[in-house]
């Protein structure tokens, strides 16, 4: 946490951000695609680990655009660098959100969680401030990281504290209390594009993730999860309508 606090982690405080575009846009529509449950369209909405802050900027724009009428956006790190960025009806604080008074319909965690020690008691926390948590998990737990031993490198960068594939992340966001309502698989972002050897393996990557995108997460890796889950709670008392339809995406 210390390389967080201190600011060491975003030296760099566009680190991260060439991913933003790619995420807000993987997020929208995995939640518009619930929207047959309006409990589901949020009035407010809060980002934790916000980073560059550009992934709040661009998913309240798209809810806006989408007819949300968000009373409050806030963005939250505990890297002090927060402090110098400014957003248009967007508040940026430097402080820990689990330990504010803050509360949003929505919160989102983008690739965040594999990041956090104690991760249940985390979400339990965030779920205490919110109705609906989206989240974006890395699916590093597979057969490429294994066999190049990854995991090794991940620990000092970018930092990952959890590997985890599919079933994990699902079986974690449950043991949390929170209720998954729908997600889908992301792959071929900008940062997967970043090297020599990404770059000649990406046909192979989009071979597998047209076949399944659970292959592609389990060999040559890449994948990731994006979650929209809300509290169980939340869940029951606004009747949220489950209709995942088998989706494989």
């Amino acid at each position: 946490m210390s390389e967080y606090t201190s600011g060491a982690y975003f030296a760099d405080s566009s680190r991260h951000s060439e991913d933003a575009e790619f995420k807000a846009k993987e997020f929208l529509s995995l939640l518009q695609r619930s929207w047959h449950s309006p409990a589901l369209r949020p009035g407010s909405y809060v980002d934790v680990g916000c980073g560059s802050g550009d992934v709040v900027k661009s998913v309240a724009c798209g809810l806006r655009k989408s007819g949300c009428r968000l009373t409050s956006v806030k963005g939250y790190d505990v890297s002090p660098h927060v402090k110098t960025i400014a957003g248009k009806d967007i508040e940026f604080i430097h402080g820990d959100f689990c330990q504010s008074h803050v509360s949003a319909d929505l919160v989102t965690l983008f690739d965040v969680l594999e990041h956090v020690l104690g991760p249940i008691e985390f979400l339990r926390e965030v779920s205490r401030r919110s109705k609906m948590v989206g989240l974006h998990i890395p699916l590093d737990n597979n057969l490429n990281c294994g066999l190049r031993n990854l995991f090794h490198s991940k620990l000092r960068n970018p930092g990952h504290l959890l590997f985890m594939d599919t079933a994990a992340a699902l079986n974690i966001l449950t043991l949390a209390g929170l209720r998954v309502i729908d997600y889908k698989y992301t792959y071929s972002s900008p940062t997967g594009h970043s090297t020599a050897l990404s770059r000649f393996i990406y046909p192979l990557r989009a071979l597998a993730a047209r076949i399944s995108p659970w292959l592609l997460s389990k060999t040559l890796g890449g994948a990731s999860l994006m979650v929209l889950a809300v509290t169980q709670h939340y869940f029951e008392e606004a009747e949220i309508d489950l209709r995942l339809g088998g989706r494989t995406s």
